[in-house]
């Protein structure tokens, strides 16, 4: 039985080598952000616990197993001709899949009462459910509009309840600007095949030690000037920092 923590390099997956990353050499801002787009909905998958996206999880991943730099392909929210076309990244329709997958992460997490119904949490917003969660889709927060009501009466009220629910969730109004050193470290860090790494540890329930992380991912004369402590102290604390709005950000990069 293999142990849950991983010390040697020859105890990494057979899959893993750094000459499948070759491609992110020349990888522009928004082919980043494809990529790491899809790793994070894997994680995000990961983070629901939910025996039941496994296979789903497993299915996904086995591609960047395969080919980690492959072609991502990016559909609009919404592809039926006679449906809504809006294509924000930041306001858009809610589709029956997203709300779907809502409704499942919020049954599982409070259950429904002998009458069939979730109770109290019933009148829960979805604001305060991913509040008390640290989720993928944690900046988002589903509204319902009342078209019945005129576009002045429904901006004023708009405006309002984003002021409350900006101060109840804690997130500022601020712009993420990715720089030109920013988007070097992607590649200078070794982000796809780090992230790629931690998934593999998450679905295999086991951990690799930071030792076995820089001769993985970087050459000797990298380690030599950079360090024993620069996964600690270097990479991680940047890896934390590609979330949704860094994503965003990348898609939006000049």
């Amino acid at each position: 039985m293999s142990t849950s923590k991983i010390y040697h390099g020859a105890d990494l997956p057979k899959w893993f080598s750094l000459s499948k990353y070759q491609a992110t050499l020349t990888f522009s801002a928004l082919d980043w952000a494809n990529q790491l787009d899809a790793r994070l909905r894997i994680q995000w998958l990961l983070g629901r616990n939910n025996k039941t996206y496994r296979d789903e999880i497993l299915s996904e991943f086995e591609g960047f197993k395969e080919n980690p730099t492959c072609h991502i392909h990016t559909y609009s929210a919404l592809s039926s001709e006679d449906d809504i076309r809006h294509t924000s990244t930041i306001v858009r329709p809610l589709t029956c899949g997203l709300a779907y997958a809502l409704g499942v992460d919020i049954k599982t997490t409070y259950g429904l009462n002998e009458r069939g119904n979730l109770g109290l949490a019933d009148r829960y917003s979805v604001s305060k459910y991913y509040k008390e969660r640290d989720l993928f889709m944690d900046s988002l927060t589903p509204v319902v509009v009342d078209l019945d009501c005129s576009d002045v009466d429904i901006k004023n009220d708009f405006s309002l309840y984003l002021e409350q629910v900006r101060t109840y969730t804690g997130i500022e109004s601020k712009k993420t600007h990715i720089t030109p050193r920013e988007l070097e470290k992607l590649q200078d860090y070794s982000i796809l095949p780090y992230m790629d790494l931690m998934i593999w540890s998450e679905v295999e329930g086991r951990s690799i030690t930071d030792n076995v992380i820089l001769s993985a991912l970087f050459n000797e004369d990298y380690i030599n000037a950079t360090g024993d402590p620069f996964i600690r102290q270097t990479l991680k604390p940047f890896y934390k920092r590609i979330n949704s709005r860094f994503i965003r950000a990348l898609k939006h990069y000049q």
